[in-house]
């Protein structure tokens, strides 16, 4: 493992490292991102959002296709989906091809809670990225957008996408 000196700082880690670093920096993430949310008007948590972000990207998807994106077992991502359809968050909407599915959308007031809540977010991206110029931050994310298109083709999670667009997809 690399030192942690400040001579090393500047150097570039070894792979071992750099996936270190990208795992605690996301663990980080998503510890400061609970924090930030923490009095929001919804009762929102960490998993909860992640579980409404991932309804708003994948909308239209089922349960199972929305946890495989997760990396989750769908029955540990039902109780989310459960309690933001309590919320009125999340709607389940019948398949026209099959009765038995139940794609999952947002609905206009998730939307209203993503707008609510953009203030936290772009606090802790500030806290985040304090001391780091807009061009570092645009390499970092143009560097990742690189290792997410090696690690997968899939158009879903690839593509583009906002959680906060003006309005949500109509069935």
């Amino acid at each position: 493992m690399a030192s942690n000196s400040p001579e090393a700082l500047g150097s570039v880690p070894a792979a071992s490292d750099t996936f270190f670093l990208l795992m605690d920096t996301a663990r980080l993430f998503y510890q400061a991102l609970g924090e930030s949310i923490v009095d929001n008007e919804q009762g929102l948590t960490p998993a909860s959002l992640r579980a409404l972000g991932a309804v708003i990207r994948y909308q239209g998807a089922g349960l199972n296709g929305i946890a495989a994106r997760m990396d989750l077992e769908p029955m540990s991502l039902i109780a989310q989906i459960d309690r933001l359809t309590k919320a009125g968050l999340v709607e389940r909407r019948e398949s026209p091809t099959d009765k038995r599915k139940k794609p999952l959308y947002p609905t206009a007031k998730a939307f209203k809670v993503m707008r609510d809540l953009d203030p936290c977010f772009d606090n802790l991206y500030r806290a985040m990225t304090q001391d780091i110029q807009a061009d570092e931050m645009d390499r970092l994310a143009a560097v990742l957008t690189k290792m997410r298109a090696n690690m997968t083709t899939d158009p879903s999670i690839t593509a583009s996408f906002t959680l906060l667009p003006d309005e949500p997809e109509k069935a």
